[in-house]
């Protein structure tokens, strides 16, 4: 670690983990259930069930703005005003967007929910890289890393069974409670921010990013996640209508499966240390392998019930473990970079940038050209995005002695 921590009492320094885990599980089961209730929302709002997808990318376009511009945010306001906007943001669009049955301007509501949600993303990556005391460093980088997983796993079931015995609003405005609670105690147990400020200005941002852009390999890299995202997003954010459309399944019975997939991803993230030791490359290659063999099998819904879950799991862990994997060669890739909040950004910015696309697109055609053909279309981006990232890694990493991987 090359930041400069601070030091933080015990009390301190598990608020900061406890609270940062229980705002991104809050935001990441309201952000990641619109899926699984596609029905219960096309009602709600008195649109078609795929129109509702784009509530998905009008939220991912408030988080990719709030990621792009809360980098320099933060060297221009105090960290703690950030928090308070966030707060405000997530707690007041969650409560505004239960009691407003009007679509578009429901799109506009989660726009400003998923504008809180960035900058907070913003704040939690200044937290890890440059101010967390390093006790805390790696319950940091796991909340980074599990709880939105955690979130599919247990937070969007129970929002389906609150949704079955009460309301699906009941269980958003829940969720809307427990993140402003949440982010208040985040902010009494923040770091103090006593940086120097400089002025916020349009070419100050364009600056951070046009720095950033020059590194090297870096257009690469990010090209290739770009792309690569499309089908992990794409996948998940059709999946409900998925299991609807393939398996005639009602939204109540979600449940079940969503849980079975988001423990399977869950878990991996402690389980990848310790795949590591067969070495970082042999295990990059079979994971990319695997998982576009598992895409490819189990997309056309042609399997029966209890494979496909299998199998969706699956590609959700191997997804997991080449993307961790790629957390932990950043530094070896971009060892000439000094800017590791605004990489971290760039990494949560691209990926929500083909979030935000392919739900846009797949809320606006896949009524027209159906489920199997965005499949090939996913399957495509993902063989796609691989082999763009091996070509990137053999020019960087992936040379010399196997035993340095």
């Amino acid at each position: 670690m090359t930041q400069d921590t601070c030091k933080q009492t015990p009390l301190q320094g598990w608020a900061l983990v406890i609270a940062s885990f229980t705002v991104v599980f809050a935001f990441s089961t309201v952000d990641h259930a619109i899926s699984p209730l596609v029905e219960w929302l096309s009602l709600f709002f008195g649109v078609g069930a795929e129109r509702t997808l784009w509530l998905i990318s009008a939220c991912t376009a408030g988080i990719v703005f709030g990621l792009f511009v809360g980098p320099q945010l933060i060297k221009s306001k105090k960290v703690s005003s950030v928090i308070w906007a966030s707060l405000i943001l997530m707690s007041g669009a969650i409560g505004a967007f239960v009691l407003i049955p009007q679509f578009y301007i429901s799109l506009l509501i989660r726009f400003m929910f998923g504008l809180g949600a960035g900058l907070f993303s913003t704040v939690l990556w200044w937290l890890a890289y440059e101010t967390i005391d390093k006790r805390f460093y790696i319950p940091m980088i796991t909340v980074l890393t599990a709880s939105r997983p955690m979130a599919v796993a247990t937070g969007v079931p129970l929002v389906l069974y609150c949704g079955t015995l009460l309301s699906w609003r009941i269980a958003f405005a829940t969720a809307g409670v427990l993140t402003g609670i949440f982010c208040f105690i985040f902010l009494l147990a923040a770091p103090k921010d006593n940086k120097e400020k400089t002025k916020f200005t349009p070419s100050a941002l364009i600056g951070t990013y046009k720095t950033a852009w020059q590194t090297p390999h870096l257009k690469q890299f990010f090209t290739a996640m770009f792309i690569n995202r499309f089908c992990y997003f794409g996948f998940y954010s059709m999946l409900g209508l998925w299991f609807i459309s393939n398996y005639h399944m009602q939204t109540t019975q979600l449940a079940r499966p969503l849980m079975a997939i988001g423990i399977c991803e869950t878990v991996i993230n402690f389980i990848v240390p310790v795949m590591m030791k067969i070495g970082r490359r042999k295990l990059f290659y079979i994971s990319v392998f695997v998982n576009i063999v598992l895409f490819g099998c189990f997309a056309w819904g042609f399997l029966p019930l209890w494979a496909a879950i299998t199998f969706i799991g699956l590609f959700a862990m191997t997804d997991r473990i080449y993307n961790m994997l790629l957390l932990v060669f950043i530094p070896e890739i971009f060892k000439n970079s000094k800017d590791r909040t605004t990489i971290g950004s760039l990494v949560t910015l691209v990926s929500w940038t083909s979030l935000m696309l392919i739900s846009w697109l797949e809320g606006t055609f896949l009524n027209i050209i159906g489920l199997k053909a965005m499949g090939v279309i996913l399957l495509l981006c993902l063989a796609a995005g691989s082999l763009l990232y091996i070509k990137m890694l053999k020019q960087t990493i992936f040379i010399g002695n196997e035993d340095k991987l």
